[in-house]
């Protein structure tokens, strides 16, 4: 136990010295790369406002997601043909279609058309409908996992459909997916950095305010990767831990 937790000390010191190697070999060959630290602190009220919106935008869009990627997963195991055609269609497009090309059409032409003219309403929207595209494959994908065995017992003993749904089909579900819907959020949180083409004060918006009042890009642009990362790396470890949590049981 001791050899193996050595070894990936080792492992991650190598990792960290690579890349610190690199980030060296940058500052070298860029002498222009400075990180101004001074007048960052003169904008640090709007760059933490802008970071919160982001947080908030995130979890605001997670929820929505998980609603709407609910109605999706209902239409997509539905008896109803009309609805699995529609969940297929709405599937396709969305995720056959940039995320960046979804927000500026809908933005300016659908959601103004039916009365949201706000841009952080408008852009919360589009990212949780979009996302929740990602979501709801994830939970088909895990319903047909399911053993078909298992949907034979159940008509069997004649369980209620609801029942079934509840407390057989949807725990295991979750079980399964939860790795991948962590990752799923990860990617939301770094997708709302395109909500700043619609001017939503989110942080890449005001990373971009910033670099334009000070035309300081590098420390802007440092910021904006490490207040991502700060994010998504627990995240990404969240993931794997729960990936390996499934694994073993």
């Amino acid at each position: 136990m001791k050899e193996k937790t050595l070894k990936k000390i080792w492992d991650l010191l190598v990792v960290f010295t690579i890349f610190n190697m690199i980030f060296l070999l940058v500052i070298y060959k860029n002498p222009d790369f400075k990180f101004n630290s001074i007048i960052l602190g003169q904008y640090v009220g709007l760059l933490g406002q802008g970071y919160f919106y982001t947080i908030g935008i995130s979890i605001i869009s997670l929820i929505l997601s998980l609603v709407f990627s609910g109605l999706l997963f209902a239409m997509s195991i539905s008896k109803h043909k009309w609805l699995n055609y529609f969940y297929t269609c709405f599937t396709q497009i969305a995720l056959g279609v940039p995320l960046m090309v979804h927000i500026i059409v809908l933005y300016f032409f659908l959601t103004s058309a039916i009365g949201i003219r706000n841009p952080l309403v408008g852009g919360t929207l589009i990212l949780s409908l979009y996302m929740s595209c990602y979501f709801a494959k994830t939970f088909e994908g895990a319903y047909k996992d399911i053993s078909p065995q298992q949907f034979k017992m159940m008509h069997i003993l004649g369980l209620p459909k609801h029942i079934c749904m509840i407390k057989i089909i949807l725990p295991q579900m979750i079980k399964v997916t939860l790795p991948t819907l962590t990752s799923h959020f990860a990617l939301l949180v770094k997708s709302t950095a395109l909500l700043s083409l619609i001017s939503v004060p989110e942080f890449t918006q005001m990373i971009n305010l910033f670099n334009s009042k000070t035309l300081e890009f590098v420390t802007g642009y440092v910021l904006l990767a490490i207040g991502y990362l700060a994010i998504t790396i627990p995240l990404s470890i969240c993931a794997n831990w729960l990936n390996k949590k499934v694994v073993q049981r």
